[in-house]
């Protein structure tokens, strides 16, 4: 299934909050033709402020959140360290004496909209503020505070957000109830309504009080000596709990708690989904800990957050600028399975130095929201010759900017030797190349997937081979995949083998998968044989009910009413999909899609040129509007639809094929032999691109070339090729 565009809101906060006059302060908003400016105003007169927190809400959202009073008694060194933490401050309601004071007030020149805050996201390293709109909603103010300096900045800059762009302030990428809320309450409720559009959002407290971590404690509490009343979680559970929150995810179903299983819940993304993360597995967009975790040597042999961090206040165990954390596993001999290191041997760098620091090599920093400082949890190694291949970052250049990338990778191979032509580079080569398309990878691929260990990484490598799901090799090795022991190699796997409706049986039995991420999968995938007497059905229409109110879940609301031929609410979905992310040229097409099929090609190719206007790197938009055309039998406007999507994408195979199809329509028979030779490189495995060649050979009068294209195709097991053969001259 696609996944969903997810942005959150930071999870940090601090407790050390400004001490400021009593004085109401609001916050005016002004936009000037796609530029936002911000300005904060004192006025005397008192307008009507909308709120959405109801009252018996506002009462249970104490900071930090009264629970706590029924631990206290019991664990009070626990509560203690709690209280102050990130966790227990994680969303607060807004206060005038503390927020928003201490700032120039001004506002003398501006005109605009005056909303109140009604409740705040985090103390430190940022403040966010949660402004009420209509249909219950809560939106993330992009301006924000950093408190350590009293300094507002817009935590999206440098970029701009236009007023239609889905992650403006003011639309659903910043819609609090869907995009931050779960990660920063206890036991949250969504309460999202399909045919308002709107919102009931409740929970318990705010902030991530201990019912959120440990489950509900009521029995427990009343009776504090049964131990049959409380929940003892494993350190995989505990595990868990962490990744609700702390992963890049797509929500399933907005029911997770405490001891539950996180792929029943959610899908943790990783590098297969594009641009994400590099190759290596480092982050690049905001991903967060726990995918970087899972794919780590660390996390496969058992190290959990636990063992470095505080759950309670969150701080670490023991410090990292002496690398007392590190060592207390890599010390010689050894503890646990770790590598042991002799740091000063292992760094090539004076002690007490950035260079002698582990986490400055293997937890490199990016900094996220403009103000937020996070490590990387993958815990890789610094490989100056990725960059140079992949232009994946490594941390000698990060710290050296002065020194090429040339240096670094002298520098490294004169260190470590041969120790740095290890495995894990072996696998980011791979997948550089896999995330390309480039068939000349499957057999190394095939081998790297079969060998991967780790679950995660293997996981990747699987849905990587769905691009060539067919072959005989990987086909058989996908089918093996569906018994793998980890949920996201099996949902990887299911997802590949969808490609193939002859695969409908093999996917059939994953619909009982007890992880329901790959019971979802095996109900997306069986598009034309779906069993609505299966309750993997009423899963699934659960799942799309939960991810619609945001654009990729109307999306697929579109495309789950068009699979059941239900073309009215096709239309409606992909309308919604396209108004609510104005700026996505995916979405735009999708429309088109839809329009086109319910007999509206007017629409469809107007749509389709909103897609390539608001998405102009795209090639996809030009390709579409080709096929359209095709249809009506406008071939000149194929012809410069199709040059528009090479011109953008000359790697774009299928659209050199159809244009070299064109071409040879309108008798341009050399242009069409040129296109069509382009075709034949970039798709090898396509046998209908030489059969296509080997006729536009013919006409031409080509016939030794015409006979090796023909031979060609019938190489591939193109049996017409033979036909062709016996018919030319």
């Amino acid at each position: 299934m696609p996944r969903k565009k997810s942005r959150k809101a930071a999870p940090g906060v601090h407790s050390n909050r400004m001490r400021l006059p009593m004085v109401w302060m609001i916050l005016v908003l002004a936009s000037v033709l796609g530029a936002a400016w911000w300005k904060f105003h004192r006025t005397a007169e008192q307008p009507v402020y909308l709120a959405v927190i109801p009252l018996d809400l506002r009462r249970a959202s104490g900071t930090p959140p009264d629970e706590a009073r029924n631990c206290v008694a019991c664990h009070a060194n626990e509560v203690a360290d709690w209280k102050d933490s990130h966790h227990a401050n994680a969303n607060r309601l807004f206060n005038p004496q503390t927020d928003l004071a201490e700032l120039t007030v001004g506002g003398q020149n501006g005109v605009g909209t005056v909303y109140r805050p009604e409740a705040v996201i985090g103390v430190t390293p940022l403040v966010q503020y949660l402004i009420p709109f209509p249909g219950g909603r809560l939106q993330a103010l992009n301006v924000s505070l950093d408190p350590r300096n009293g300094e507002w900045f817009d935590m999206q800059a440098p970029e701009v957000r236009v007023p239609d762009d889905w992650s403006n302030w003011r639309n659903r990428g910043m819609n609090w109830n869907s995009q931050c809320a779960f990660c920063h309450m206890t036991n949250l409720r969504k309460g999202y309504d399909v045919e308002s559009d709107s919102y009931q959002t409740t929970w318990d407290a705010m902030g991530i009080a201990c019912a959120q971590c440990h489950g509900s404690m009521e029995q427990h509490a009343a009776k504090p000596n049964d131990p049959t009343l409380f929940h003892h979680m494993s350190i995989q559970q505990a595990m868990e709990n962490c990744g609700s929150c702390h992963s890049r995810r797509e929500e399933l179903n907005g029911t997770f708690h405490a001891g539950e299983k996180i792929s029943d819940h959610y899908r943790v993304s990783l590098p297969d989904e594009a641009g994400l993360y590099y190759p290596d597995g480092q982050v690049k967009e905001e991903d967060y800990e726990y995918g970087s975790f899972i794919m780590s040597r660390m996390g496969n042999k058992g190290v959990t957050c636990l063992d470095c961090h505080n759950p309670h206040s969150g701080k670490l165990r023991l410090p990292v600028e002496n690398n007392a954390l590190c060592i207390s596993c890599h010390v010689p001999p050894g503890q646990r399975g770790a590598i042991p290191v002799d740091i000063v041997t292992h760094s090539h760098h004076q002690a007490g130095t950035a260079g002698d620091r582990c986490v400055d090599c293997h937890m490199p920093v990016t900094t996220y929201m403009g103000r937020d400082p996070r490590r990387d949890h993958g815990f890789t190694i610094p490989d100056p010759v990725l960059t140079r291949e992949l232009g994946v970052p490594n941390s000698c250049n990060r710290c050296h900017s002065d020194k090429s990338v040339d240096w670094a990778i002298e520098t490294t191979v004169k260190w470590y030797g041969e120790k740095m032509d290890r495995s894990t580079r072996e696998r980011a080569l791979v997948i550089g190349r896999a995330e390309k398309n480039d068939d000349s990878v499957l057999p190394e691929l095939l081998t790297v997937a079969k060998a991967e260990e780790i679950p995660a990484w293997r996981s990747v490598l699987v849905s990587l081979l769905g691009t060539w799901a067919q072959h005989p090799d990987v086909h058989s090795f996908l089918e093996k995949s569906l018994m793998d022991g980890n949920p996201l190699a099996r949902s990887a796997a299911v997802r590949d083998l969808s490609q193939d409706p002859a695969s409908a049986a093999l996917i059939k039995p994953m619909r009982d998968d007890p992880s329901q991420l790959v019971r979802l999968d095996a109900a997306w995938g069986l598009r034309d044989a779906r069993d609505r007497a299966h309750s993997s059905y009423a899963e699934l229409v659960e799942y799309l009910a939960q991810i619609s109110d945001q654009p990729a879940g109307a999306l697929r609301q579109a495309q789950f009413a068009m699979d059941e031929h239900r073309i009215d609410d096709a239309l409606r979905w992909s309308a919604k999909a396209a108004s609510w992310d104005a700026t996505s040229g995916e979405a735009h097409q999708v429309h088109a899609m839809v329009l086109n099929s319910a007999g509206k090609p007017g629409e469809a190719i107007a749509e389709l040129r909103k897609a390539g206007e608001v998405d102009p790197s795209n090639a996809q938009p030009h390709f579409l509007l080709a096929l359209l055309y095709g249809e009506a039998g406008q071939t000149d406007d194929v012809v410069v639809e199709l040059k528009k999507a090479v011109a953008i994408d000359p790697a774009f195979g299928r659209a050199w094929y159809n244009l070299g199809l064109a071409l040879a329509q309108k008798e341009q028979l050399s242009d069409s032999i040129a296109a069509l030779r382009r075709a034949e490189n970039l798709l090898p495995a396509t046998p209908e691109v030489p059969y296509a060649l080997a006729t536009v050979y013919a006409r031409a009068g080509q016939m030794d070339e015409a006979r090796a294209a023909a031979r060609r195709a019938l190489s591939l097991g193109y049996s017409p090729a033979s036909q062709l053969l016996q018919q030319l001259p």
